[in-house]
């Protein structure tokens, strides 16, 4: 039987962050902290997959358990940011020259919560649900509502009487709408975060890979998941 410290592969994972520079104080928290991120996104990612199959069977109970988790996640994904505010005043440039290329662009997890979490808007629709977005779709619809999916002004015009009428109901498909909304949020506020981080070590210089550095990644804070659980917000009124 394996012991804590082979369970956990501990030899191997403490192996891994092999700093390149002599600069050892701000390197290795940044490495640290990046490495953790793509663990992270691992587990986001099984339970997202895990979110759209639950719905895919109609157990809207354990869709929630599983988004639940991912809104903790997310939290300490966020949190982490306070490591890479602490590098001191011009630190990262120390790493920039062994980063070559590399940026945290690159992250192929990243893409994936990406694609999994919203259907990118001009996709065709398929009949089976892929995406976190689809998944709800499809399940609002075995519920009898009409929930079309195409990008049409029309569409979104009875998604969003559908959706008024869901959050007006306030069941379990209201509890799925929010956690979903939760997922949104805390992605646009990790991507905050991710832009204040590089703006305190970079300031308006490019980035890595060479994007814009802190322009590309404030022009990415704004999009959304899922437009229109934002755009009904206005329209809710609750009493009491």
């Amino acid at each position: 039987m394996a012991g804590y410290h082979e369970y956990l592969e501990l030899d191997q994972l403490l192996s891994l962050q092999r700093t390149r520079t002599k600069h050892t104080a701000t390197e290795l928290p940044f490495i640290v902290v990046h490495q953790v991120s793509e663990l992270w996104f691992k587990l986001i990612i099984e339970d997202i997959q895990g979110a759209v199959e639950a719905l895919g069977a109609s157990d809207v109970d354990t869709a929630l358990l599983r988004l639940r988790r991912v809104h903790e996640v997310e939290r300490l994904l966020i949190d982490q940011f306070v490591l890479i505010d602490q590098l001191p005043p011009g630190g990262f440039g120390a790493l920039r020259l062994v980063l070559g290329t590399a940026s945290a662009a690159e992250s192929r997890q990243f893409a994936v919560i990406e694609r999994i979490s919203s259907r990118p808007p001009g996709a065709p629709a398929t009949d089976q649900a892929e995406d976190l977005w689809s998944a709800l779709c499809a399940q609002v619809r075995s519920d009898g509502h009409d929930m079309p999916v195409d990008d049409t002004a029309e569409a979104r015009a009875r998604r969003e009487r559908t959706l008024l009428e869901i959050y007006r109901q306030a069941g379990p498909t209201f509890a799925l709408c929010e956690a979903l909304l939760d997922h949104d949020q805390a992605f646009c506020i990790w991507r905050q975060r991710h832009a204040l981080a590089a703006a305190r070590q970079i300031g308006d210089a490019p980035g890595t890979l060479g994007t814009a550095g802190v322009t590309y990644l404030e022009q990415r804070i704004s999009r959304r998941f899922y437009p229109d659980l934002w755009s009904i917000r206005p329209d809710l009124q609750f009493s009491g």
